[in-house]
């Protein structure tokens, strides 16, 4: 595994543990370095969720409340109680398990969270054993045909467990998929957010949402998909 190829994985699967991985991670300082980054950054989101009032929050907010009204200093504890909620909600909606009302309302918010930093993240087309260790784990594999075309990865979460955030070129420019493995959709239904379009597909086993702007055509790459993109494999 080069350097550039340990670089990307890292970004899109900071846990690897395959063999190959471990052992790249102590290869070179270089290759330390990075592998260090992206562990501190992977800490960092966990700490999110791991943050806790403090233990005698509620005892406070009931002393608070008995003392005549003028006494009343509600501020400090307001701020704090806040600052809990927001941090931990913001940790919770991604990096935790998300209920959404519809498939539609997944694809918008999805795309919302980090649609943009995907594609500004995308490089040069990834090497193919890059594709197929993050696919395979979702007992999928794309073809000479996609995979080529795949210039980022990684895994997200989908309304029914892991799935993947690809970009691809096209020769109208980088558009997103999102495949979900055990989710299934309206097959053929587009849906419209912000700027954007997204194609809902159905394929063998689960789905996809084949996302650009509104000013670009995705027919084709819906074709690319449904060919390419083979789904429901054991050891893919």
């Amino acid at each position: 595994m080069d350097f550039s190829e340990f670089t990307k994985l890292m970004g899109a699967d900071p846990g690897n543990q395959d063999p190959e991985t471990l052992l790249a991670r102590h290869s070179s300082p270089e290759f330390e370095a990075v592998a260090a980054e992206a562990d501190a950054f992977e800490e960092k989101l966990q700490a999110a969720l791991r943050i806790q009032p403090p233990a005698d929050l509620l005892s406070q907010i009931k002393d608070i409340s008995q003392l005549p009204v003028r006494q009343r200093n509600w501020i400090p504890l307001a701020l704090a109680a806040s600052l809990v909620i927001f941090i931990g909600a913001a940790g919770l909606v991604w990096k935790q398990s998300h209920q959404w009302d519809s498939v539609e309302a997944y694809v918008a918010d999805h795309y919302s969270h980090d649609g943009s930093t995907a594609l500004a993240r995308a490089g040069n087309t990834l090497s193919g054993q890059d594709i197929s260790k993050i696919l395979a784990r979702l007992d999928a594999r794309a073809d000479d045909q996609l995979s080529g075309r795949i210039t980022f990865i990684k895994f997200c979460p989908t309304p029914e467990g892991r799935g993947a955030h690809m970009v691809v070129s096209t020769d109208q420019g980088p558009m997103t998929i999102i495949y979900m493995p055990n989710t299934r959709v309206a097959d053929g239904e587009t849906v419209m957010f912000d700027q954007m379009q997204a194609l809902l597909v159905n394929l063998e086993h689960g789905s996809a949402a084949i996302i650009g702007e509104r000013s670009q055509s995705i027919e084709n790459l819906v074709v690319v998909v449904r060919d390419s993109l083979k789904t429901g494999l054991v050891d893919a």
